[in-house]
């Protein structure tokens, strides 16, 4: 990780067009799979010139990065953990999330950063809430559809983290070029999609030469089986269409090594636009149920944290589809 302090020039629009080549020269990976081919290639290719208040298809350059920040500015509740306990680890992310957005040409309210940083630890603490044996503990961590990077600025500033490799994923413009800048601002090193291919993916190469792996969805299949210790999704299973939500899950299952931990956080009594029998699908996928704490969703915690522990995983979109079944 490089700590220098250095100003981040960000020219939006190539780096846009640059996000546009590789979703065209990669089409080919999903033939035959047509749900994937239209969420990932033709709506994305159809969304390109949308303008949402978000501006997910779109890349607006470091303001991008600001406004996810600015969207979980409402998310503040109580927190679970005790002040002597999650307080430190607020402090930390502010700090390098402000010095990160200075190096953007972004200088604004710390209060922001420091909202942004209760959802950093608190998710950090759940993460690590109890001891685990040796082979469970987190070193190669996969973060899907994680906003602007934000769980990158902890795993590599805690003293305790443990992370050696994070590996980033996600799939629309907005949000991945948005994690370029921001990894990028926080001097970490990273080996990007947008500059190498990706097949045949070395886990152990890139951990010795870069902190975070940054790839598009479609290329999670680029991963080795059984590479990661845990993978995490924040306010994001829920939110996906129904045969794409499928085939992350089983992605989660496959790139999970045995005993590996999937981290699920969003509001399962609120919130459900794919309609999906959520808990059923993990079960089904090989996955336990290990660590869900009494809280109040909306009251206590903004998304009510879990902890699912990978076991058996059978054939899982051959067994589901009847779960699936609108």
């Amino acid at each position: 990780m490089d700590d220098m302090v250095h100003a981040i020039n960000i020219d939006a629009a190539a780096e846009l067009e640059r996000f546009y080549a590789m979703v065209e020269s990669d089409k080919a990976r999903l033939s035959g799979r047509e749900y994937l081919s239209q969420w990932l290639f033709a709506d994305i290719l159809a969304a390109r010139n949308t303008r949402t208040e978000m501006n997910f298809y779109g890349f607006d350059g470091a303001e991008h990065v600001w406004k996810f920040f600015c969207w979980i500015r409402s998310t503040r509740f109580a927190d679970y953990f005790d002040a002597d306990q999650i307080d430190p680890l607020i402090a930390l992310s502010a700090e390098r999330d402000q010095n990160a957005l200075v190096r953007l040409g972004i200088s604004r309210d710390l209060e922001l950063f420091e909202n942004v940083g209760r959802y950093n630890a608190q998710d950090y603490l759940f993460q690590r809430a109890y001891p685990v044996p040796a082979h469970q503990r987190v070193h190669r961590h996969l973060e899907f559809g994680g906003g602007h990077g934000r769980a990158a600025n902890l795993a590599f500033s805690a003293t305790d983290s443990g992370i050696e490799l994070m590996t980033l994923v996600d799939a629309i413009p907005g949000p991945y070029l948005s994690q370029r800048a921001y990894l990028e601002a926080l001097g970490l090193r990273v080996t990007d999609a947008l500059e190498h291919s990706g097949e045949g993916l070395d886990l152990d190469a890139v951990a010795h030469s870069s902190d975070v792996l940054h790839i598009p969805t479609w290329r999670m299949e680029d991963l080795p089986d059984a590479s990661h210790d845990m993978v995490s999704c924040v306010q994001v299973l829920k939110e996906l269409p129904r045969q794409v939500a499928l085939y992350a899950i089983g992605q989660f299952a496959r790139v999970l090594k045995p005993g590996g931990a999937l981290y699920v956080r969003d509001h399962p009594q609120f919130h459900s636009p794919n309609h999906l029998p959520m808990d059923v699908l993990l079960q089904s996928a090989g996955f336990v149920l290990e660590f869900a704490p009494h809280i109040h969703d909306r009251v206590e915690l903004h998304g009510l944290p879990r902890i699912w522990r990978k076991l058996n995983p059978n054939n899982f979109l051959q067994a589901n589809e009847v779960a699936v079944t609108p």
